[in-house]
């Protein structure tokens, strides 16, 4: 999320991020991770989190595979690109965590459709970095993803009728992530 800021927004590279998770239930199950950006931390301007807040560029479903398989995995990477129209982004291994996560945004025409959780990420126990690199990064495909999430306002999801992706020029999110 980090990296993602920065490149977005220009950040410097000391910038604070910091993250916490809610239960949202008293066994495992959902959590709802949110992410801070403090005041006090390097490059705060009160605009990235405007347009943050307007885009919702990071708002995203998260998966959780506690025992992925890489083969799986790739597999539904794969799922995910072609038939769910998402667009891989990179990833990042949590060495604190020992967990890898792979990044995917919406394709440039589903990001014009509203949604409510336009990215999506799955978070995978153990360092899965060889799989995650094996799968290349279209930087075309996800620029102009983001540039139709930034056409769209996150402000407008209750306030205009859904539509098809051919039809709707507009996108939405929220504010949480599922870990399941």
């Amino acid at each position: 999320m980090k990296r993602r800021l920065v490149e977005r927004h220009g950040l410097p590279e000391d910038a604070r991020i910091l993250v916490t998770r809610l239960n949202a239930t008293a066994s495992p199950g959902p959590q709802v991770e949110i992410f801070l950006f403090p005041r006090s931390s390097p490059g705060y301007r009160p605009e990235v989190a405007e347009e943050e807040r307007a885009h919702g560029f990071e708002n995203h479903v998260g998966l959780f595979l506690d025992r992925p398989q890489p083969a799986a995995l790739a597999a539904l990477a794969d799922r995910l690109e072609g038939a769910g129209s998402m667009v891989y982004e990179g990833s990042a291994h949590n060495p604190h965590e020992n967990t890898t996560m792979l990044y995917f945004a919406p394709s440039a025409r589903v990001a014009r459709v509203r949604r409510r959780f336009p990215r999506w990420e799955l978070q995978c126990a153990g360092d899965l970095t060889a799989v995650a690199e094996a799968r290349p990064v279209r930087a075309d495909a996800v620029e102009r993803a983001y540039a139709a999430l930034r056409e769209n306002s996150a402000s407008t999801i209750f306030t205009a009728p859904m539509a098809s992706p051919a039809a709707s020029s507009t996108s939405s999110a929220a504010v949480a992530s599922t870990r399941a």
